[in-house]
């Protein structure tokens, strides 16, 4: 009788993973990278939990979209989730893209990736960006805080005069030029080989850039700036394809496991900064405090820059500017108390959801 039920219980067990629906996730950024090694399994583990096993997924890490082809591959139906990089397609998300000029504020990658997400989710004209592109937002990620990685010693503004640095965004690049520098705008993928040649002196990214890019043998100090961080990166937005066919509470449940593969992002970059910093003094790469006029000049164009963002979002398009600047800041704010507490990846994820996600109408949302 035993061996009956069990038997009974397999093939019942086969049934269900046999009918779960499929979600067709696109990664992008190669297999080695943390959303294929980690962030969409646990999401698609989290998924089978949270619909009964109703639904699964299977990843494609690369080959299927460039990051820069997500944007209408999930319009159109390529791939069911992916990550979309804002800055890439600034035009299509002016009011979303806000968030990227906020991003020389905060220190707490958790604070300020969570700060993002509750903004955009809430932001019923980011929402309808999305949508206007087939997609639906489910959150973001964010790195830590950006240092210089260099192939020379940078301890003072003389230093950095004339530098070819690399910048990821418009907030950097005007962030380097003045303090100095010339930025130059390339793929991460290439920073191995232009620091080695000399093609760029240095590089403008979270210390974790050093084991992700592979670049202990081309760098030799990190000058520790801790202005910014890259804060635009939908890591799990999903086509409204897919959306139409999932039922409100289905949608629910992607949405709460889409927490979980953001939040390991968020703690990889933490533990990977932490690695790669010990990785890198054992090699004989220093870490340089620059001197105080360097840091006060640092201050100087963050402030600056703080002091004209409304402007410059006006500009670009983004309404009542000065009000939604503040509703970010004060979402920062509230963000850096809730995780005080927080000590891993799946309290994080839980937390985004109670706090943002549960009470959202997802039979209205994102359509």
């Amino acid at each position: 009788m035993k061996h009956l039920l069990l038997a009974t219980s397999l093939v019942a067990l086969a049934a269900s993973a046999a009918s779960a629906e499929t979600i067709r996730t696109t990664s992008s950024f190669g297999p080695n990278h943390v959303l294929a090694t980690d962030g969409y399994p646990v999401l698609f583990e989290k998924l089978s939990e949270f619909t009964d096993g109703r639904w699964t997924g299977i990843d494609t890490p690369s080959g299927l979209l460039a990051p820069n082809e997500m944007n209408t591959g999930l319009r159109d139906g390529v791939s069911d989730m992916g990550p979309i990089i804002m800055p890439y397609f600034a035009a299509d998300y002016v009011e979303s893209g806000l968030v990227a000029e906020m991003s020389m504020l905060g220190s707490d990658n958790r604070a300020i990736s969570s700060a993002v997400t509750e903004y955009i989710a809430t932001c019923a004209q980011c929402v309808a960006e999305f949508a206007a592109n087939g997609q639906v937002f489910l959150g973001n990620d964010s790195t830590t805080n950006y240092q210089f990685l260099s192939s020379v010693e940078i301890n003072s503004l003389e230093d950095l005069q004339g530098l070819r640095i690399r910048t990821a965004g418009s907030v950097f690049t005007r962030f380097v030029e003045g303090m100095g520098a010339e930025p130059v705008q390339m793929p991460s993928s290439e920073l191995f080989e232009a620091l080695s040649s000399g093609v760029i002196d240095a590089t403008y990214s979270s210390v974790g850039d050093l084991k992700n890019a592979q670049l202990y043998d081309v760098v030799s100090s990190v000058t520790l700036v801790d202005k910014g961080v890259f804060n635009a990166a939908a890591m799990t937005n999903v086509s409204q394809i897919l959306w139409s066919r999932m039922s409100t509470e289905d949608r629910d449940a992607l949405a709460h496991a889409s927490q979980f593969a953001q939040a390991i992002g968020v703690y990889s970059w933490r533990d990977t900064a932490v690695e790669a910093e010990a990785v890198a003094r054992e090699a004989g790469i220093t870490f340089i405090t620059p001197d105080a006029e360097f840091i006060a000049k640092g201050d100087e164009i963050r402030d600056a820059h703080m002091a004209s963002v409304v402007a410059t979002l006006t500009e670009r398009g983004v309404t009542d500017a000065a009000t939604k600047v503040a509703r970010y800041e004060a979402l920062l704010i509230k963000w850096e108390g809730l995780v005080e507490e927080v000590t891993s990846a799946e309290e994080l994820a839980e937390l985004r959801y109670q706090t943002i996600w549960a009470d959202v109408d997802f039979a209205s949302y994102g359509n």
